[in-house]
């Protein structure tokens, strides 16, 4: 009777026991169907995924590629990729020398490049890939994700941009180069035209006056005298505004004569700065089309000297440089605080500044600006030869 007992007790605690352990086996059931519904969504979105997705191992290698990465790489089946080594994706001749590639497989990483990648059949393309560690349940790495996003529009868009910046940059250039033959032409029809003509009838009245005695003096109205001068201060506009249209000079003797002249003039105008010069290149090392750009830069950086700076000392400076041939003028005047200017929308707009730029990037050069208070200004354009 006791042994019976003891055999119902034994089947109860079994009973609960079982109980347990079915319990335990529907939560796991639960769980695993949980955890599967998770995985088949993870797959299907990575599988619908427009980015091109690959999931690699600790090495590595590809254990995973979606549809789209196919696409982008030109591949037909998953199988030519897996097993493969993530680092084969890129140009085999650039991947010592293109350390950041490794960034696939480096676990401390974990950010946005751009990469050049190779195309199934050879061909060299942009990617933009975006790299993250797979952590398993314990937190230990196991594996690295990458996402690749084809940037070959973004390349074509950037290309055919600075192509059709380049046409408007040449068409500028053109356009500027005509504005110079009409000012050429209208200088050389204001000299050769206007002021001969001027100049003989000032030459005609200084002889009639030389020629006329004290009886046929005219005795009222405007003088003679008077007339000459008034032809002689036309003549002298007339000279001003063929000079600022075209200096002759420049077509007659070449712009290092005429860097000359202009610092002379500069120089009579205002006695209190002292300007230095400093030409380190033969008139025939100078590009035609430049000579006029560099006296025109000239001009306007010297007047802003003039207008601003307070300067005791010029220096003017065209040489031959690493960069090309380069133009500077610096004084050691009261100076402004550049960093601030160039940081206004609006900064070309002072000082003559917009006039310069145009003309240096319009001709193929590059502008530079630096000044500091107390410290000076360097107004610096350089042209690669």
């Amino acid at each position: 009777m006791k042994d019976e007992k003891k055999t119902k007790k034994q089947l109860f605690d079994e009973l609960l026991e079982y109980r347990e352990k079915v319990s335990k086996l529907e939560k796991i059931k639960a769980e695993s169907h949980r955890l599967k519904t998770i995985l088949s969504l993870a797959f299907d979105a990575l599988n619908s995924s427009a980015n091109g997705v690959i999931l690699t191992d600790r090495r590595g290698r590809m254990l995973f590629v979606n549809p789209a990465f196919l696409k982008i790489f030109g591949y037909d089946e998953k199988e030519e990729l897996l097993g493969k080594n993530a680092v084969d994706l890129f140009p085999t001749e650039k991947i010592k020398r293109f350390a950041d590639v490794k960034a696939i497989i480096d676990e401390k990483r974990g950010e946005t490049q751009e990469f050049i990648a190779q195309h199934k059949d050879g061909k060299k393309f942009p990617v933009e890939v975006s790299f993250s560690n797979i952590s398993n349940h314990k937190g230990k790495i196991v594996g690295r994700m990458a996402s690749f996003i084809d940037r070959s529009d973004k390349y074509r868009f950037k290309k055919g941009l600075k192509k059709e910046k380049n046409k408007v940059r040449i068409l500028s250039s053109k356009l500027m180069e005509a504005e110079e033959k009409q000012k050429r032409l209208i200088a050389s029809e204001l000299h050769d035209g206007i002021g001969a003509n001027l100049t003989a009838i000032k030459f005609a009245l200084e002889e009639k006056i030389s020629s006329m005695n004290e009886e046929n003096e005219i005795k009222s109205g405007i003088s003679i005298e008077q007339i000459v001068s008034m032809v002689r201060d036309t003549i002298e506009e007339t000279h001003r505004i063929s000079s600022d249209l075209r200096p002759s000079i420049l077509d007659h003797m070449g712009i290092i004569a005429t860097i000359h002249s202009v610092c002379r003039e500069f120089q009579e105008v205002q006695s209190t700065i002292q300007i230095e010069t400093m030409i380190d290149m033969e008139e025939e090392e100078i590009p035609e089309s430049l000579k006029i750009v560099i006296y025109r830069v000239l001009q306007e950086a010297l007047n802003n000297a003039l207008k601003h700076s307070q300067a005791d000392t010029v220096r003017v400076s065209l040489r031959n440089t690493v960069k090309g041939l380069e133009l500077s003028v610096k004084d050691d005047g009261i100076g402004f605080d550049a960093e601030e200017l160039l940081s206004k929308d609006d900064w070309m707009e002072g000082m003559g500044l917009s006039s310069m730029h145009e003309r240096i990037e319009l001709s193929g050069g590059f502008f530079n600006l630096l000044s500091q208070k107390g410290k000076g200004t360097v107004i610096q354009a350089n042209w690669p030869l």
